[in-house]
């Protein structure tokens, strides 16, 4: 058992020196180094190292190192070793104490070889997936921006009739007192009521003339329909104004930074009172501007 015993530690050295060993008629030993292992969905067996086996003969003869160890002749050598592998391997198991049990072409450590040729440990490691991070602010911030988009599109496509002007830029004449700043009691005469009592129909040939709009004259006193904030309101007003009387001749005036539409004009404010009461059937806003 002696013997047994010194060529185990024969091949512990040969294989702690990074060497390796022949083991004729068997195969090599040797130190491999193998990296990192998963044996498990989230554990990794860190690297080390490990006795490997191969079939070529690529390592020095453990026989050549009993000649030089033990002074001896080879044969002597090549007698040991066969002593000492009949001891040591039975049924196709070669049991190297110190070192550990080859079976086939698998090489299985003992734990004390083992902590020998990895100092450090071999150690388990946990592997930490990173989280998915959500795309749901992607899809909020792209469904923002549709939101936007569709609501620019609509509000160049349909802006007019979605967002409709307000009552001042309207075609329709507003009330007198919110349409003229410079109105006073003494332009509307009180003898003139607008609802109480119906006014005489007054023939047509009885309106007073008016000049013509492309004249230049001014005159004292105008029957207005509306003020306008913009000229385009003005200019649809006066198309509404003959769409019911195409014989009427209006003007369009600046009122500040307005327009306004007229009807007739005249330096006699009974002219403009009569023309106002032969269309007020039509257009029931009609009021008088005194041009001061």
């Amino acid at each position: 058992m002696k013997m047994v015993g010194e060529v185990n530690k024969i091949i512990y050295n040969m294989l702690i020196s990074g060497r390796g060993v022949r083991l004729p008629q068997v195969g090599t030993l040797y130190i491999e180094r193998q990296g990192a292992r998963r044996i498990s969905e989230d554990r990794l067996l860190s690297p080390r190292n490990v006795v490997a086996f191969s079939s070529h003969e690529e390592a020095p003869s453990l026989v050549d190192e009993i000649v030089a160890i033990a002074g001896c002749q080879t044969s002597q050598a090549e007698d040991i070793y066969e002593r000492w592998k009949s001891k040591t391997l039975a049924d196709g198991v070669l049991t190297i104490g110190g070192v550990g049990q080859l079976k086939g072409k698998s090489f299985q450590m003992e734990q004390p070889f083992n902590s020998a040729i990895n100092p450090k440990g071999v150690k388990t490691l946990v592997v930490r997936r990173p989280k998915r991070r959500s795309n749901s602010w992607l899809y909020a911030a792209c469904g923002v921006c549709v939101i936007v988009a569709l609501c620019i599109c609509g509000y160049i496509m349909w802006g007019d009739s979605l967002f409709p002007k307000s009552d001042s830029e309207k075609v329709v004449a507003a009330a007198p007192a919110e349409q003229v700043v410079e109105a006073t009691d003494e332009e509307i005469p009180a003898a003139e009521p607008m609802v109480s009592q119906p006014e005489p129909s007054v023939p047509t040939a009885t309106v007073p003339a008016q000049t013509p709009a492309v004249q230049n004259r001014r005159y004292a006193y105008y029957v207005v329909m509306g003020v306008f904030s913009t000229e385009a309101n003005a200019d649809r007003a006066i198309e509404q104004v003959h769409s019911k009387a195409s014989e009427a001749k209006c003007e369009v005036l600046p009122f500040g930074s307005k327009f306004m539409v007229t009807m007739y004009g005249s330096d006699s404010r009974e002219d403009c009172n009569t023309f106002a009461r032969s269309y007020r059937d039509l257009f029931p806003d009609l009021w008088i501007y005194n041009k001061k």
